[in-house]
C-alpha cells in the first residue's frame, strides 16, 4: 500500500492539493481506490464518511478533469461530472470539500443550492430529486457527463429517492464512469449497481467465499459521543475535566495543532494543570491516561491501536456508520455515552418506546434529515420538538405494569388488525408457516391472533391483532431467522394499522368490510 499520494499515480498538483487539505498520507480506502478510479474504472466504495471517501473519489476525478483537454471549461451541454448526495446539506458539504481539492485548477465545483452559481459547473453536486427536476425543466443537461458519482446510495433509497436516482442513471451516457459509495450493500443497492454500474470493482473487495460468522472475543469497550463539528472542542474540554493525564488523538498534524490551540484558550494546557498531549493518528497510544479521539480513526487497525485501553471517540452523524463498522472489525463494543433519567412518571411508556427505537431502528438516514437542524439548534431542542410533535399525534400510554405479573396486555376491540413489516422475504426461502410459527413461539400469542401473511421479495407484511402488535415487535426484533437478524416494525406504508388497507398495489383491494380474519395464508 502506498504511503504517500505521489505513489498513487496522481499529478503533483493533486498530491499538493491532498496535503493542503490536511491529508498527511492516504487512508487505506484512498490507497486502494485512487489508482482504480484514476484509470476510469467503475468502482463501488463500501465505506462511509470518516474513511476518507470524498478524497478517495475526488482526487482522481479532479485530476482527470484537470488534464483533459477542454474538460476544465464550462460547456453548454452541462457538467463533466455529476455527484449525487442523499440530502442538499450533504451536497453542499461535499461540494465545499471538493472545491478545496480543486483549488489551483480550472475545474469549477458547484452545488445546486442557494448561494451557488451553477452555470459554469464542471463538477455539479446535487440530490437525485433536484437533478431530475432540473433535467425535466432543461436547466441541466447530462450529455457531457463523463463520471457519475452516487454517494451513500443506501441512504438515498432509505430517504425515498431511489426512483429519481434510477431515472437519472439511465439518462447519463452509458460510457460514463460510475462510482458508487454505500455504507451497506445488498438488496436495492446491489440491484441498482447491477443495472447501472456494469460490474464495478469493489473496494475493499468482497470475500469470494464468505466464511461463516464465528464468535470473536470482545477486545474491549469504547465510548462515543455524537456531536457536530462545531461542538467538538467544547465536548472535548468537558471530557478532560477531572483528568490528571489525557491523550487526545487528531486526524492530522495540522488538526492536532488546531486542537491544542482550542484547549489552550480554555486554560486546559497550562503548566501545573492536567498533563494533556495532543497527537496525530500516527502516534501510538501506549498509555493509561484518559484517551479521546477528536476524529474518528480511518481504519480498524488504527482504532485498535489507539484505543487498546478504552477511551472515547467524538463522531459526527455522517461518520457514525464508519465508526460502527471499524469497531466491529476490531472486535470492540461501542457504548453510546448519554444520560438517562429514571422513569418514575406517566411518560415512562413514551420514553420506553423511544429507547426501543434507538436500539432497533436504522437511524443514520434520519440523522441526515436532521443534520441541518442540529447545526441551528442543540440536540436537546431538536429532540424536544420531535417529542412534542409525536405526543401531539399519539399520546403515549402509561408504562406497562404487567411485566412483573406476566399478565397479557389488554387487547384492542375484537377484529382490529395491524400490519407489521418483517425484514425477511421470499429470497430467504421463507414460507407463511415459518413466520406464523416464529411469531406465536417468540411472542407467546395464539395462532388466531395472526391474520394475513404477505411475503414479498425481500420483506414480508404480516397482520396481527392490534392489541398484541407491540408485543410481537419487541419479541421478534433482533432474533435470527434463516441466518438473518430480523427488524420488525409497524408497516409505515399503510399507516401502521388496518384503517388504510387495500392501498398497496391492489393486492388487498376488493376485500371490503371488517378486517378481522383469523385465517392465515
Amino acid at each position: 500500500m502506498a504511503d504517500n499520494f505521489s505513489g498513487l499515480g496522481l499529478s503533483d498538483a493533486a498530491t499538493e492539493a491532498a496535503r493542503a487539505a490536511g491529508f498527511d498520507a492516504p487512508t487505506p480506502l484512498q490507497a486502494a481506490a485512487i489508482q482504480l478510479l484514476r484509470r476510469g474504472s467503475n468502482v463501488l466504495l463500501h465505506a462511509s464518511s470518516g474513511a476518507g471517501v470524498t478524497a478517495a473519489f475526488g482526487l482522481p476525478l479532479l485530476d482527470r478533469l484537470a488534464e483533459s483537454s477542454g474538460a476544465a471549461d464550462a460547456a453548454d451541454d452541462g457538467p463533466r461530472a455529476l455527484v449525487l448526495a442523499p440530502t442538499l446539506e450533504r451536497a453542499q458539504a461535499v461540494a465545499s470539500a471538493l472545491a478545496k481539492l480543486a483549488a489551483g485548477t480550472k475545474v469549477a465545483v458547484r452545488a445546486t443550492a442557494p448561494g451557488w452559481r451553477t452555470s459554469d459547473a464542471v463538477v455539479l453536486v446535487t440530490t437525485p430529486e433536484r437533478a431530475l427536476l432540473d433535467v425535466q425543466s432543461s436547466a441541466l443537461k447530462l450529455g457531457s457527463v463523463q463520471t457519475l458519482v452516487v454517494l451513500q446510495v443506501s441512504d438515498i433509497f432509505t430517504l425515498g429517492a431511489g426512483e429519481a436516482l434510477g431515472t437519472l442513471a439511465t439518462l447519463v451516457p452509458r460510457e460514463a464512469q460510475r462510482v458508487v459509495t454505500s455504507r451497506e450493500i445488498g438488496g436495492a443497492v446491489d440491484r441498482f449497481i447491477e443495472a447501472q454500474a456494469k460490474r464495478p470493482l469493489v473496494v475493499p473487495p468482497r470475500a469470494a467465499d464468505p466464511k461463516p460468522a464465528t464468535s470473536t472475543p470482545a477486545a474491549g469497550q469504547i465510548g462515543y459521543l455524537v456531536v457536530t463539528e462545531a461542538e467538538k472542542a467544547d465536548t472535548l474540554a468537558r471530557l478532560l475535566v477531572g483528568a490528571d493525564e489525557a491523550l487526545v488523538h487528531a486526524r492530522t498534524e495540522a488538526r492536532a495543532e488546531q486542537v491544542e490551540r482550542e484547549l489552550a484558550t480554555r486554560g486546559i494546557m497550562y503548566r501545573g494543570g492536567p498533563r494533556v498531549a495532543v497527537r496525530s493518528f500516527i502516534s501510538h497510544a501506549g498509555t493509561s491516561a484518559r484517551i479521546v479521539s477528536y476524529d474518528v480513526p480511518f481504519a480498524a487497525d488504527d482504532l485498535r491501536r489507539l484505543h487498546e485501553t478504552g477511551g472515547t471517540v467524538l463522531v459526527t452523524v455522517a461518520e457514525l456508520p464508519h465508526l460502527q463498522r471499524i469497531a466491529a472489525d476490531a472486535a470492540f463494543t461501542l457504548k453510546h455515552r448519554r444520560a438517562r433519567d429514571l422513569d418514575e412518571s406517566a411518560l415512562a411508556g413514551f420514553r420506553a418506546t423511544v429507547r426501543e427505537a434507538l436500539d432497533v431502528e436504522d437511524l443514520h438516514a434520519q440523522m441526515l434529515v436532521l443534520e441541518p437542524l442540529l447545526e441551528e439548534h442543540s440536540a436537546n431542542e431538536v429532540a424536544a420538538a420531535l417529542s412534542a410533535l409525536l405526543r401531539r399525534r399519539a399520546p403515549p400510554a402509561a408504562a406497562p405494569s404487567t411485566a412483573a405479573t406476566g399478565a397479557p396486555p389488554k387487547e384492542a376491540a375484537a377484529g382490529e388488525f395491524t400490519r407489521l413489516f418483517i425484514s425477511i422475504g421470499a429470497r430467504d426461502n421463507i414460507r407463511p408457516g415459518d413466520l406464523v410459527g416464529a411469531i406465536t413461539g417468540e411472542a407467546g400469542i395464539k395462532g388466531d391472533q395472526v391474520g394475513r401473511v404477505d411475503i414479498r421479495d425481500s420483506f414480508s407484511v404480516v397482520e396481527v391483532m392490534t392489541g398484541v402488535a407491540e408485543k410481537v415487535i419487541r419479541a421478534l426484533n433482533g432474533t435470527t431467522m434463516r441466518g438473518r437478524s430480523l427488524r420488525v416494525d409497524f408497516d409505515r406504508k399503510v399507516g401502521g394499522g388496518s384503517a388504510e388497507r387495500g392501498r398497496e398495489g391492489g393486492r388487498e383491494s376488493g376485500r371490503g368490510g371488517p378486517r378481522p380474519r383469523p385465517g392465515r395464508s
